[in-house]
C-alpha cells in the first residue's frame, strides 16, 4: 500500500468518526427533551445533592436528588411558585471589562510590592 492510500484511509476514518459523533450528539439532544415534563428549577444543597422542581403536565413536584436516589418531597401548587427577588448579596456583579481587570490587578500588585 502506498503512502497516498494510507493517507486516504486515515482521512476517511477521521471523517467517519466526525459524522458518527454528530449523529450521536443529535440523538442525545432529542433524548434530553420531553414533551410532558420539564425541570423548572434546581438548587444544589451539597456535593452531588440537589432539590428540584419538576413540572409534569399541570402539576409541580419538589424532588430531593442525590447521586443514586431520588425522592418526591412534596407536590406543589402552581400559585405557591413565586419567583424570588435576588437581593444585593446574591446578585452577581456585572462582568468586569478585561482592561479594568488588568488595571485593578496592576494596582494591587504595585501596592503589594510597596509593602515589602
Amino acid at each position: 500500500m502506498t503512502a497516498v492510500g494510507t493517507l486516504c484511509i486515515v482521512v476517511l476514518i477521521i471523517y467517519l468518526s466526525y459524522v458518527a459523533a454528530k449523529l450521536v450528539a443529535k440523538g442525545s439532544v432529542r433524548a434530553g427533551r420531553s414533551q410532558y415534563m420539564r425541570m423548572v428549577d434546581q438548587l444544589p444543597v451539597g456535593q452531588s445533592r440537589a432539590v428540584s422542581i419538576v413540572q409534569v403536565g399541570d402539576r409541580y413536584f419538589l424532588l430531593g436528588m442525590a447521586e443514586k436516589e431520588m425522592h418526591m418531597l412534596a407536590e406543589l401548587e402552581e400559585e405557591g411558585l413565586i419567583p424570588l427577588q435576588i437581593d444585593g448579596a446574591d446578585a452577581q456583579a456585572p462582568a468586569m471589562d478585561f482592561r479594568e481587570l488588568l488595571d485593578k490587578m496592576g494596582k494591587t500588585r504595585k501596592h503589594w510590592n510597596d509593602k515589602k
